[in-house]
């Protein structure tokens, strides 16, 4: 192998672990920007839930207990939308810094093969000759 592969070989390392970091830290970004979709999504089931129930037209008390219930969840709701739309440019970069560190690792590997292919083919060259 030349020099040239051997550097490229290297560097093609480093950028897989490179990658690597980069991979998982967009997967944890990733798991928690679903793990709040979900909690956002289960709010607002029970938020429907709340103001579907039935109450009985002359119970005050269930009025302002479900009235209570759903002015809380709602504002659950609300700071949870806000969460997530705050993490959401974050988990973007993170996506797009694994893509780039993906490709970077990927082309690194391809330009090495391609010096070792060309070194074996200047080797056979020089030993026809």
């Amino acid at each position: 192998m030349t020099r040239g592969a051997e550097r490229l070989g290297q560097l093609a390392r480093i950028a897989r672990v490179k990658a690597d970091g980069e991979l998982r830290a967009y997967s944890a970004r990733r798991a928690q920007a679903e793990a709040m979709q979900r909690q956002l999504d289960a709010v607002r089931a029970e938020l429907a839930q709340a103001i579907a129930a039935p109450t009985a037209p002359d119970a005050p008390a269930e009025w302002r207990q479900t009235a209570a219930l759903v002015g809380y969840r709602s504002e659950q709701l609300r700071q949870a939308e806000i969460a997530l739309a705050r993490i959401r440019p974050g988990l973007e970069a993170a996506r797009q810094a694994a893509v780039r560190a993906f490709g970077r690792s990927e082309a690194l590997a391809q330009l090495q093969a391609l010096t070792r292919a060309q070194a074996q083919l200047d080797r056979q060259r020089r030993e026809e000759r």
